[in-house]
């Protein structure tokens, strides 16, 4: 299977420090080709002598304050960087004994760069992050390039006018426009300054801009979400135990509520570490909620966006409305540029969860999922902390035998098989459902009848041509960590 190619942007706020930790454990599932510090309106560096004038347009975050532009604003530097990809160095070893493809470290440290980190959105120059994006849009490499957006879209703005500048005018204009914009993919925690609106929507309207933003399912307002194993797996109890293990310098580094750890460059009402008020100021005026306790999960609002990029059994990079790890998108049908043109831009959708009293609700539709990431999560850190292989676990093995694709008349029962592996030998409990939200109106009254190894789906008979059903099958390990693999499999309603 080829490898997704993708280029890490980021502002270097505490949870992208906390997601690029999260992400290098999982180096080996992708082709990474950058790491690449820019701006947001919540982190800059400062330029002597520059001014702020009016806001810019989108966002989806409430502005903290009117920071000038000419002195750093909750700048914590950029040699947290390289000291990750130090600790990433010391853990390489071990994780390399769980499977093939982790990046040599030497390689993973040539792909940081420093972008456009000025102020928010500033797109003055090109700076060596910019460059970088620019080459990997312009290479030889025909597979979608997606490229995360943790912090602004200002230094992917920057590659962009870069090209536009170089090559517009010339012959072959508009291929090279139309072939950078079916090849270029922006997963974006949200709009973090101005340029995607000023800018990319402007000039590459139908580049598509995901917007993976599900602030309460990973990120700071998680408290706000039902009970369940979600929730649990996101406590102090499990995060001491699974997670914050010195044994693996990645890890060790990871940053939780309360933990005493001091972020460089941030101010008092953003120090989640050591600032003993801020847990009774964040959750008793903004959210109203108990304040979380020490080594509590405090944030990874960035990580949805590369969620969707792993292996995890789902088909999310198909069509993001098929939904998966980093949940469930829709585009928007009311989406525009000042010329008219609709834009290629995705919201997240909410999918019904089950709380642990068995109540159903509509949450985020990542939230479904938390627990598995997780514990998924937990099993790496056990990887890299050098646990004895008897002890290490790995996912289950998941294939569907009549394919991902099935055909099927409306009124008609067919029957799918799964063949498991389990590489740990802790035994593998299969179970399947129908994923309604995914599908069409029909799926509503599908009726799934599954058996251990098998199910029997009847495709309702007012089901019309071209509706289509989802299946998910999933693969769980009985193991500790209880892992688990999906699949995905669609039946399309046929004449």
């Amino acid at each position: 299977m080829e490898k997704v190619r993708t280029v890490i942007t980021q502002d270097a706020e505490v949870d992208d420090q906390n997601s690029l930790r999260h992400f290098l454990f999982y180096a080996n599932e992708v082709e990474l080709l950058g790491i690449v510090q820019t701006s947001s309106k919540f982190h800059w560096i400062g330029v002597p002598g520059a001014v702020r004038t009016e806001q810019p347009d989108g966002g989806d975050f409430e502005w903290e304050e009117q920071a000038p532009f000419d002195r750093p604003y909750r700048w914590p530097g950029t040699e947290w960087m390289y000291k990750v990809v130090d600790d990433y160095a010391k853990d390489y070893p071990n994780l390399c004994r769980h499977a093939k493809g982790y990046p040599d470290p030497e390689h993973l440290r040539s792909l940081v760069k420093v972008g456009n980190i000025g102020y928010e959105g500033e797109t003055e120059h090109s700076t060596e992050g910019s460059d970088l994006i620019r080459d990997c849009i312009l290479d030889d490499d025909d597979r979608k390039l997606y490229i995360q957006i943790w912090g602004g879209t200002n230094t992917v703005a920057r590659a962009l006018m870069d090209i536009q500048q170089e090559y517009e005018g010339t012959e072959g204009w508009e291929a090279l426009h139309e072939k950078i914009t079916h090849k270029v993919v922006l997963t974006a925690c949200g709009e973090q300054d101005g340029t995607y609106r000023s800018y990319i929507a402007e000039e590459w309207p139908q580049i598509p801009f995901i917007k993976t933003l599900q602030m309460q399912s990973y990120a700071y307002a998680w408290f706000c979400m039902p009970e369940g194993e979600s929730r649990d797996t996101l406590r102090a109890a499990f995060m001491k135990s699974e997670i914050l293990r010195k044994e693996s310098a990645l890890a060790g580094g990871y940053c939780t509520w309360l933990d005493g750890t001091y972020y460089e460059g941030e101010a008092p009402e953003s120090q989640f570490g050591s600032n003993p008020n801020i847990a009774t100021e964040w959750f008793g005026a903004r959210f109203g909620f108990t304040p979380p306790e020490q080594y509590d999960f405090l944030s990874e609002g960035d990580s949805p966006t590369y969620f969707a990029l792993f292996d995890w059994g789902f088909r999310t990079l198909e069509d993001f409305s098929y939904g998966g790890m980093a949940g469930r998108y829709q585009r928007k049908d009311d989406a525009f540029n000042s010329k008219g043109e609709q834009l290629n831009l995705w919201d997240v959708c909410k999918d019904v969860y089950l709380d642990r009293d068995g109540n159903e609700s509509l949450q985020e539709s990542m939230w479904n999922y938390v627990a598995d990431i997780q514990r998924d999560f937990a099993a790496r850190v056990a990887w890299a902390a050098g646990d004895a292989p008897e002890v290490c676990e790995h996912a289950p093995g998941l294939m569907i035998r009549e394919g991902l694709d099935v055909s099927a008349p409306a009124g008609t029962t067919l029957t799918l098989h799964a063949d498991v592996t389990d590489p740990d030998h802790t035994g593998v409990e299969l179970s399947w459902r129908i994923y309604k939200e995914a599908g069409s109106a029909c799926a509503e009254n599908a009726a799934p009848d599954a058996s251990e190894d098998a199910v029997k789906i009847t495709v309702p008979a007012d089901a019309k041509s071209g509706d289509r059903i989802h299946v998910i099958a999933k693969a769980q390990a009985g193991g500790h960590h209880r892992l688990v693999h999906y699949q995905q499999i669609i039946i399309t309603v046929t004449e």
